[in-house]
């Protein structure tokens, strides 16, 4: 089976799970550390048993060479236990890099150049989440993204506008919204065919973002129906702004079809301090754009004209 292990192919793990059962050390360094010290002097408990043996046989001391021999084995079993932590830095480079991925999506930046099994390890760590974050940022953008015109979705939308809610209630400057809704564009699709009407969606869309500011919020909401959110934008400021948007999308030709066939009708409106949610500022605008079509469609209705009247 491609991209499974069996289970004969997976390392045998019997002495790390008799060692993992040991009260103390609990840590993976410390056993490992426990076994070097363990196995450098079994050596020298067995050479001393060996030599007071011998002495009692023979009646004489060897002092010195038990010294010697003692002196060696803790130096030989100290440097054993730096080299050995040495070795284990990059198992607690991988495991570290994982947890700070895990805990804050942060991607580590681990050595790429040992090829030794370790060597490896490092690189297959740093590999797999470069390619986990790649996915994640993609999927988190496809869910944000409306796949037609690839501009924002009604998702993000509402994620952007709680957070622009939030600012105004903060006191800073309020923003403003513009709805706007393409023109009998079910006649196009009737007529010219769906792919046509795809292309006016994607000619459409392509002209308002550029058109727009760069901190404006664009995002694409049903069929053929469009938000715009300001940014600390007067609603007199997002009314003109729709009218030049207005004028704009019926001067130009979109897909095959002739400049003017092409047309939108706009509803304008801002958020109100009595306003509880983004919910309320979007149903006015939405009210707006709705008087816009019943007054003849490709035209510019905002909260301000519709008060007047």
């Amino acid at each position: 089976m491609n991209g499974q292990s069996t289970q004969s192919e997976q390392p045998h793990m019997g002495i790390y799970s008799a060692l993992n059962r040991l009260p103390w050390p609990r840590s993976y360094i410390g056993r490992i550390l426990l076994v070097c010290f363990v196995g450098t002097h079994i050596p020298l408990l067995a050479l001393s048993v060996f030599m007071i043996a011998r002495s009692a046989a023979t009646g004489a001391v060897f002092w010195g060479e038990f010294v010697v021999l003692l002196a060696a084995t803790f130096v030989a079993a100290g440097a054993t236990l730096v080299t050995v932590w040495g070795m284990m830095a990059p198992i607690l480079a991988a495991s570290r890099a994982l947890e700070a991925y895990r805990d804050n999506r942060t991607l580590p930046s681990l050595p790429r150049h040992y090829t030794d099994e370790a060597g490896k390890m490092l690189i297959e760590v740093q590999e797999t989440l470069e390619e986990l974050n790649t996915a994640i940022h993609n999927l988190a953008r496809a869910a944000d993204t409306d796949a037609l015109t690839s501009i924002g979705n009604r998702r993000w939308l509402v994620t952007r506008a709680a957070e622009q809610v939030a600012r105004s209630r903060k006191g800073k400057a309020p923003f403003s919204l513009i709805l706007f809704d393409l023109d009998r564009f079910k006649a196009i699709n009737d007529r010219h065919g769906h792919a046509t009407g795809d292309s006016v969606l994607i000619g459409v869309s392509r002209y308002i973002k550029a058109s727009i500011a760069p901190t404006a919020l664009f995002a694409r909401t049903g069929g053929e129906e469009f938000c715009i959110i300001l940014p600390a934008t007067s609603l007199a400021h997002a009314t003109q702004v729709a009218q030049e948007l207005q004028a704009g999308v019926e001067a130009k030709a979109f897909a095959s079809l002739p400049v003017g066939r092409v047309t939108a009708s706009f509803g304008v409106a801002s958020h109100e301090p009595v306003d509880t949610d983004f919910a309320a500022t979007m149903a006015r605008a939405d009210e707006m754009l709705y008087r816009a079509k019943g007054a003849g469609r490709n035209r510019v209705v905002s909260t301000e004209e519709a008060e007047i009247a």
